[in-house]
């Protein structure tokens, strides 16, 4: 959701979609606190009875119309006498209550039913059998005040038809009105907090983002899968699961974004570290060997090499070699696969990265690979913490970033496409990576439908993978220990 932008169903939906759990944790503590405000709230019990006020000895129905309709017209003047501090003093006295009169006023309640001249006091106290006391003693004397107001005027008097009753049963709290308020409440809160860590939330999510911030439109997106952190060749290994689907869907892609003059050499790459590019890059390369095209994977991350471990090959000698002239391709170029597919590796640490890869010798060698393969996929440092992805950049034919779903920074992928931009390097399109499969734009792109095989149809077997050769390992110096030594926490889609 965009700072500034008004809330609409979608947004709230996919607002409470991603906070479900601030949503039940809302409604559990609500609950909870509902129920602990319960049990220590202090019990509290009612008595009420009903007094009919009326005038005594009519003579005819004409009279006693007239005696009803008297009775209807001071039964409000009547009632504010039951709720006073007066009667209160005389029910304190009565009963020897340690009470203030305005204490005991506090407890009663009075009301007049409609079309009637009956008034129902009611006792709130926390004794069930003091409540019952005090309405007892006030209807007495409440009949008593009236008798005396009146005795001038006409024979009103205030008969008790319905006594008051000992009820042991609490009228507060209310144990299931309260949870259930406190479940309401709790709902609320959660649902707010929802919206608001959506409204707050900087990161990466939709194809809108991704349009807005980078000027190009998603060109597929990778669902999480937990089997990309421990294989992460899953093109090769499990040809029918939705993460090889979508991969050979971004393959398809890119293919079809220019039909007449497609992308050949093309740098993958992504915002900052931990976005999962070099996964995207094998599985990209090995999608596109597997249509039948000629593919060769160059691991130019010459800082943190990752493809040659992911694909089980020796990292030994390679572009480095290449590079500084002590190596032929022909030499360090290893087959992968039935061969359509050739990596080559990062090679020994240089000192100086960046220089060496946008250096003319690197021009050259990728114009030999071009000319050499149908795709050249060229795996890339991240484009902010360093410099090496934009001088390829402007040398390939095309640039892929991969983003992070609901981990990349708005501003982070805004200023990696700004990088390209002020170098006039052009933006393929971006790969949303490690999407949840909730989430609305996997269901977008088709993820939440399954196609399986039918029962009792078998793969053919695929081709027995070559490894790869041990090609320089005595002609060249030993591998740079930073480049076999596995830093803490780089398995999995870290790089």
């Amino acid at each position: 959701m965009r700072a500034g932008a008004l809330l609409d169903l979608k947004d709230v939906l996919q607002a409470v979609r991603s906070g479900w759990w601030l949503l039940v944790t809302g409604v559990l503590v609500g609950l909870a606190l509902a129920g602990t405000l319960s049990w220590l709230a202090t019990p509290l019990y009612s008595s009420s009875t009903r007094l009919v006020v009326a005038v005594a000895g009519a003579p005819d129905t004409s009279a006693a119309y007239q005696g009803n309709l008297f009775s209807q017209q001071r039964i409000n003047t009547y009632t504010p006498l039951l709720t006073g501090k007066s009667l209160a003093g005389e029910v304190i006295d009565e009963l020897d209550l340690d009470l203030s009169p305005a204490q005991v006023a506090g407890k009663v309640s009075a009301r007049v039913l409609p079309d009637s001249t009956m008034i129902e006091v009611t006792v709130t106290d926390t004794s069930a059998a003091r409540a019952q006391a005090i309405a007892a003693e006030l209807g007495r004397r409440f009949s008593d005040r009236v008798t005396e107001l009146e005795e001038d005027v006409t024979a009103v008097r205030v008969t008790t038809v319905e006594e008051p009753e000992v009820n042991e049963n609490p009228v507060s709290p209310g144990v299931n009105r309260n949870l259930a308020l406190g479940a309401v409440l709790g709902l609320l809160v959660g649902l707010g907090l929802a919206l608001l860590r959506s409204r707050l939330d900087n990161t990466v999510k939709t194809a809108d983002d991704v349009q807005t911030l980078s000027g190009a439109g998603v060109i597929g997106t990778v669902l999480e899968d937990p089997k990309l952190d421990d294989q992460h060749v899953v093109t090769s290994r499990d040809g029918h699961s939705l993460s090889s689907e979508s991969f050979r869907a971004i393959r398809t892609n890119l293919q079809f974004l220019n039909v007449d003059n497609p992308p050949k050499v093309i740098v993958v790459t992504s915002s900052v570290p931990g976005e999962g590019k070099s996964t995207l890059a094998v599985n990209l390369a090995t999608a596109l060997a597997q249509s039948g095209s000629r593919v060769i994977l160059v691991e130019a991350d010459l800082r943190r090499p990752r493809v040659t471990r992911y694909m089980g090959l020796v990292g030994g000698a390679g572009l480095s070699n290449v590079l500084a002239g002590t190596a032929d391709l022909s030499e360090v170029a290893q087959p992968w696969g039935d061969g359509k597919l050739s990596v080559l590796a990062a090679g020994p640490m240089p000192p100086n990265p960046s220089e060496l890869l946008g250096s003319e010798h690197m021009r050259s060698l990728l114009q030999v690979l071009r000319d050499e393969h149908d795709f050249v996929i060229v795996d890339t440092p991240p484009l902010l913490p360093v410099t090496d992805a934009a001088v390829l950049s402007v040398a390939a034919d095309g640039c892929l970033i991969t983003t992070r779903h609901g981990a990349t920074r708005r501003d982070q992928l805004a200023e990696a496409a700004n990088v390209l931009a002020r170098i006039d390097a052009k933006l393929l399109g971006v790969v949303l990576n490690r999407v949840p499969q909730s989430a609305a734009i996997a269901r977008g792109y088709g993820y939440g439908y399954g196609y399986a095989a039918d029962p009792g149809r078998v793969p053919v077997a695929e081709p027995k993978r070559e490894r790869g050769r041990r090609i320089g390992r005595r002609r060249h110096a030993p591998l740079d220990p930073a480049t076999t030594t596995e830093p803490p926490g780089a398995g999995g889609m870290s790089s």
